[in-house]
């Protein structure tokens, strides 16, 4: 009995522990979010860029991003306002990474975003980003 008694304190100390650092996960990946959206707002995509995750640089060139960015704000403008709309954490061998869904109202209109972010120590790294509009997908 008494084993039992141990081996379900240990397993609920474990349990706590991992929610406190799933909570901290969306925590960081939510400040990841507003710092997209203020660095986005004022065209600094050379820094979030740089402040990507490896594997987000790896998987497009400086250049490439900047261009999709400039292209993105030059359809939908300013982030105005956004409302999170679902969420998801997983933490891995290699880190945890968090999943932002967000419905989000632009200068020229609405659509939806999702920010994946690599969490590591106490820093959140962009390492997957989509936004979809209907502006998005109006000829040019």
């Amino acid at each position: 009995m008494k084993r039992r008694l141990s081996l379900a304190f240990i397993l609920g100390l474990i349990a706590l522990a991992s929610s406190c650092s799933l909570g901290k996960g969306k925590e960081l990946g939510e400040g990841g979010v507003v710092q997209f959206h203020n660095q986005f707002n004022a065209g600094q995509y050379k820094q979030i860029y740089a402040g990507a995750a490896e594997a987000f640089r790896k998987s497009a060139t400086e250049a490439d991003v900047i261009a999709l960015f400039e292209t993105l704000h030059a359809k939908l403008g300013n982030m105005n306002q956004s409302t999170q709309s679902g969420w998801q954490v997983n933490s891995t061998d290699v880190g945890t990474t968090v999943s932002l869904d967000y419905s989000t109202d632009f200068a020229e209109g609405n659509g939806t975003e999702k920010f994946v972010f690599l969490v590591t120590g106490e820093k959140a790294s962009l390492f997957n980003y989509n936004v979809n509009s209907p502006l998005l997908a109006a000829a040019q």
